[in-house]
């Protein structure tokens, strides 16, 4: 099983993320803000971490920043995960220390296959963390 740690406000969102993915061996734990979602990430050592880029409590780049800063976090894979699929946003979600970038909605037949090239290309040291100019 792999532990994915979801932080995103959409309750339906996260449903449909568990649902897509508990088929293809992920356990999804949801955190609903900014804060919960950081103190998950202490308490469950994911595998990977979703982060809603537009939370009602602290701004995504925030979250990332302190999830960058933790011991427990810093070196796992984080995706940006947002509704906002513009370049820029791309840019700006791996400058401020995302991996990937996963726009919503999902494609469920791709996106457990994404997660795991993510996760894989994360091991590998692929991924663009700092790397924003490689979207252009």
């Amino acid at each position: 099983m792999v532990t994915l740690l979801l932080i995103e406000d959409d309750h339906n969102a996260a449903r449909m993320v568990a649902k897509v993915l508990a088929p293809h061996g992920f356990e999804v734990h949801h955190a609903p803000n900014g804060l919960t979602g950081l103190r998950l990430a202490r308490e469950l050592s994911p595998e990977i971490i979703l982060v809603d880029m537009d939370l009602p409590d602290l701004e995504g780049k925030v979250v990332v920043s302190r999830l960058r800063g933790s011991a427990e976090s810093k070196h796992l894979p984080i995706v940006a995960f947002t509704a906002e699929c513009s370049a820029r946003a791309k840019r700006l979600a791996l400058a401020f220390g995302c991996d990937a970038f996963i726009s919503k909605p999902i494609d469920t037949r791709t996106f457990p296959e994404q997660l795991r090239q993510i996760m894989t290309q994360h091991k590998e040291g692929k991924t663009h963390v700092g790397k924003a100019d490689s979207l252009h």
